[in-house]
């Protein structure tokens, strides 16, 4: 099913959706946030407003990197000790899929990879290497929420602890363990100056 021409089982009004494989979605007219199965759409209660701060990227206004269009459709917010960060579900001109993680300014470029399994979160120091990567940041998060479209589900609330390990030529891999799975993320940084804001 291409998910493509569903309409909100809340309110009715269509979801016009830009990702083949979303699994979430919110109402843009009624707020309900919606799971998205492959034969059924579920309700599953009402979206959090997250609060909108300015900066270059902002939800379906499409921006350029290295001769790539890039097009959010989903944002996801999380709340960790000294502040939050933004990711952007992006979608790129070839239909392709990628998250950029904002974080003060600093910008990565990030793709979904499978987890390690031998790394444990309680276990890891600052400034340790491991694999050739250094842990430069260990944290704890909550999702404070999203809006928009997304290629999984999250949660309102969910938390999880995170590391973030950098490498020379700035790579950045991170580990989030939550409390049933572990996922984990290949990225780089980017100079934010070489994003151009469409329009």
């Amino acid at each position: 099913m291409y998910k493509n021409n569903i309409n909100c089982p809340q309110c009715g009004g269509a979801l016009s959706l830009k990702f083949r494989h979303s699994k979430l979605c919110a109402c843009e007219y009624c707020s309900s946030v919606i799971f998205l199965e492959d034969d059924a759409v579920r309700l599953a209660g009402k979206q959090s407003v997250l609060s909108q701060e300015l900066g270059l990227i902002q939800l379906q206004q499409s921006f350029s990197y290295k001769k790539s269009a890039y097009l959010p459709v989903g944002h996801v917010r999380y709340q960790y000790e000294t502040g939050f960060w933004d990711e952007w579900w992006t979608i790129n001109n070839a239909g392709k899929g990628l998250w950029v993680s904002v974080d003060e300014g600093d910008f990565v470029f990030e793709n979904q990879v499978n987890a390690p399994e031998d790394i444990i979160f309680e276990q890891l120091q600052l400034d340790a290497s491991i694999k050739g990567w250094l842990v430069t940041e260990l944290g704890h998060a909550v999702c404070d929420g999203f809006e928009g479209e997304l290629p999984e589900l999250v949660t309102k609330g969910e938390h999880f602890d995170y590391v973030h390990f950098s490498k020379a030529g700035r790579k950045l891999f991170s580990i989030a363990f939550y409390e049933t799975r572990t996922t984990a993320f290949r990225g780089l940084w980017v100079d934010p100056f070489e994003i151009q804001v469409d329009g």
